[in-house]
C-alpha cells in the first residue's frame, strides 16, 4: 500500500496549482494519459485550518481523452472529516463541494486539485488553505 499523501490547498493555491498542471510542466511533451480501467480505494480527511471539515463532498473525476465515459465518483465528508470512495487508477481531477465553508470564505466556492491515484488503497488527506512556507 502506498504511503499517505497530503494535498494542501488554498483558493489562490488551487488556481496556481491548476495553472501549473495545465501548463504540463514545460519540457518533455504532454503528460501520460491513463486508459486504465482498474479501480482503487481512496480515503482521507479534509481539514480547514487544522480542524476537520464536517460537511460537504469530495468528487474524483477520472475522465480524460482516453476514458471519456468515466464517471465522477462522489463521497460525502463525514462529521469527523473523513471520506472514502473507489475511483479509477491514474490522474483524477478532485473537486470539493464545501457549502458551509464557502459561506464563511467565498474563496472555497470551487476548489480543483489534480492527483495521480495509485493502485491499491490510498490515503489522500486534503488540508485547506495552502500553508505558507516560513
Amino acid at each position: 500500500m502506498p504511503g499517505p499523501s497530503t494535498i494542501r490547498v488554498g483558493a489562490l493555491g488551487a488556481t496556481l496549482w491548476s495553472m501549473v498542471l495545465l501548463a504540463g510542466g514545460g519540457c518533455g511533451g504532454p503528460p501520460a494519459v491513463s486508459a486504465a480501467s482498474e479501480e482503487a480505494t481512496v480515503r482521507g480527511t479534509v481539514t480547514y485550518k487544522g480542524k476537520a471539515v464536517t460537511a460537504g463532498e469530495v468528487r474524483f473525476n477520472p475522465a480524460n481523452i482516453r476514458r471519456k465515459d468515466a464517471v465522477t465518483r462522489t463521497a460525502a465528508i463525514g462529521n469527523d472529516g473523513h471520506y472514502s470512495l473507489t475511483t479509477l487508477v491514474g490522474q483524477n481531477t478532485i473537486t470539493l463541494g464545501l457549502p458551509d465553508l464557502a459561506r464563511k470564505d467565498p474563496e472555497f466556492t470551487y476548489t480543483v486539485i489534480t492527483h495521480d491515484v495509485a493502485r491499491g488503497d490510498s490515503i489522500i488527506d486534503i488540508e485547506l488553505p495552502l500553508r505558507q512556507a516560513p
